[in-house]
């Protein structure tokens, strides 16, 4: 409220010194009212006013950044029309209360028009540059921001990835295997080997198609399959049309992993894990069997999941739960 009445008083400020341009300047030779500063000034605000909210409003239809040249088309086309329909009816309403006519371009009047619509062009020349400078360097800070903030993902992912506890549980599972089945032991170094060139492959990719993602799950599934046998389960649903979508990187196992060191996975009480596509987006759903020995959850990785997708997408990432199931919706991007 306190920035709201600061602006409206530098707009005052600004209608004055216009009101005063034009009795210095234009009205030198005749007599030039006092209350005709006070039209100038008012209409000066209502101008200037009208044209900030106007802005506000187009910055949540068109982007300064993805689309720079419609936005700068729009604005103008919007703000000139605005300031037009605004200057002709005040004009109007003044020329009836002081002259009794009903004539835009009284000759009393149409001095003061053309000035003032060339004055107010001006400034909203001014104004529409400084908004595009503005957003132009706050996108370079957030594309920084962006930055950093996946370089700190990837490596994440690769820690995730490559921590002891990863790799032991695996090769205790191998060590199992080449005694009991060397075939079996044969194909799981191979299915290991494609989860971690996958995680070599992505290390810089921002976004991936859908159907890389699930390929690359499959193999890391097999993985917990063999490890877990009948004490997991997995149920993927995917529709047909999805080959032009794309997902953050390793975000789709990072949710799994989640939901198996957080639930119980027992033979006794089995976790079935659901993936599957609805209305654009890609849901992970699983009920909530808590485990014992697991401290709280600090929810960084579905926080980091959450940033990152706001960098691609202004669709929102879904965490909900109902106290009997847990269910984390992504939304599905079109690349453009």
């Amino acid at each position: 409220m306190l920035q709201r009445k600061n602006r409206i008083l530098y707009e005052v400020g600004i209608g004055l010194a216009i009101a005063v341009l034009f009795k210095t300047f234009l009205f030198q030779r005749r007599h030039f009212l006092d209350d005709e500063i006070l039209y100038v000034t008012l209409v000066t605000v209502l101008l200037l006013e009208g044209n900030i909210q106007l802005d506000h409003w187009l910055n949540q239809k068109i982007s300064w950044i993805h689309l720079p040249v419609k936005r700068m088309f729009m604005q103008l086309l919007a703000s000139l029309s605005f300031t037009l329909l605004v200057l002709v009816n005040v004009v109007l309403i003044i020329n009836y209360l002081k002259f009794g006519e009903v004539d835009v371009f009284s000759p009393k009047l149409k001095e003061v028009f053309v000035p003032t619509l060339l004055i107010t062009f001006i400034i909203l020349m001014v104004f529409t540059c400084l908004q595009f400078l503005k957003s132009w360097k706050t996108s370079i800070v957030e594309l920084e921001q962006h930055k950093t903030e996946s370089a700190n993902a990837q490596l994440q992912n690769l820690k995730n990835q490559l921590n002891p506890h990863f790799l032991f549980n695996n090769l205790s599972v191998l060590t199992s295997l080449v005694y009991k089945n060397q075939d079996k032991a044969a194909d799981f170094i191979n299915e290991l080997a494609k989860v971690y060139r996958y995680v070599l492959d992505t290390k810089n990719a921002e976004l991936v198609p859908l159907q890389e993602e699930l390929t690359f799950l499959n193999h890391y599934i097999y993985l917990q399959k063999i490890r877990f046998e009948d004490s997991i389960s997995f149920e993927i649903k995917i529709e047909e049309n999805t080959n032009s979508v794309y997902i953050l990187p390793m975000c789709l196992q990072m949710l799994v992993e989640n939901t198996i060191q957080h639930n119980e996975t027992s033979q006794a009480h089995p976790l079935q894990v659901l993936i599957y596509t609805e209305n654009k987006s890609l849901v992970i759903e699983n009920p909530i069997q808590p485990r014992s020995n697991v401290t709280d959850s600090t929810k960084t990785g579905l926080k980091n999941i959450e940033k990152r997708y706001s960098y691609f997408t202004d669709e929102k990432v879904t965490v909900s739960t109902n106290g009997a199931t847990f269910k984390v919706i992504l939304p599905l991007i079109q690349k453009k």
